[in-house]
């Protein structure tokens, strides 16, 4: 089994240090424009592109450990093309992922009229220990602010609540019973909805929960694929 992680918005694969240095032969892709190349347009155009790299690099079995955006990016994929998946791992995950308007508008205008990186879009990464903390915020401020625009755009128009029945390879669903972007019922409903869907919870995680208790997180995904042996 070949496990590809795949980040959330305005992030790199950095957030995944963790889980790369206790999963051997894991990958840890960057999506386009992350900052190099250009970005896509919608969750659609990154999962070809995710598809067009795992036929590239002749993966196989290959179990996609998606966060947030990530997840959005792997549950599409499972949709549309399940050649060579052998499961999902979905963190933070939604079968819709709405942004604010509020927040959205903030970042047009930010943009629009140039101006620094905010320190409020760091804020979700507050409970990561360092020097993992840092190391993620700079490759975020890397990006840029538009970069983190055009991935909550994504998500704001990604919706897949019809499609889920589609999805038929194991599911573990992982979410922190303290994440506010992405909450259990979230999760709970991907449970319902996905037929080989199973989830576990993590105590006082939020959305960042995999890089705020790597070990947990870790454990979780090892036990899994022990079952897909």
């Amino acid at each position: 089994m070949t496990l590809l992680f795949l980040h959330g918005s305005g992030c790199t694969h950095v957030v995944w240090q963790y889980q790369q240095q206790f999963f051997e032969h894991s990958i840890a892709v960057d999506y386009p424009g992350h900052p190099d190349g250009q970005t896509l347009n919608n969750v659609d155009e990154l999962a070809l592109w995710l598809a067009g790299y795992i036929a590239r690099h002749q993966l196989v079995d290959v179990v996609l450990v998606g966060h947030s955006l990530g997840s959005a990016v792997a549950m599409q994929l499972a949709i549309i093309a399940q050649e060579n998946l052998k499961a999902l791992v979905l963190i933070g995950a939604g079968a819709r992922l709405k942004v604010m308007p509020q927040l959205l508008a903030s970042l047009t205008t930010i943009v629009d009229s140039k101006q620094p990186f905010p320190d409020y879009l760091l804020a979700t990464n507050q409970n990561i220990a360092e020097p993992l903390q840092s190391q993620i915020n700079t490759s975020i401020i890397n990006n840029g602010v538009s970069v983190m625009l055009n991935d909550f755009t994504l998500c704001n128009k990604f919706d897949v609540i019809e499609q889920l029945p589609q999805i038929d390879v194991p599911t573990l669903i992982i979410v922190g019973d303290e994440d506010q972007m992405t909450p259990i019922k979230y999760a709970t409903f991907l449970q319902q909805h996905i037929s080989e869907a199973q989830i576990v919870i993590i105590e006082k995680g939020t959305h960042m929960v995999f890089a705020e208790q790597p070990d947990k997180v870790n454990h979780c995904i090892e036990t899994f694929l022990k079952t897909l042996e």
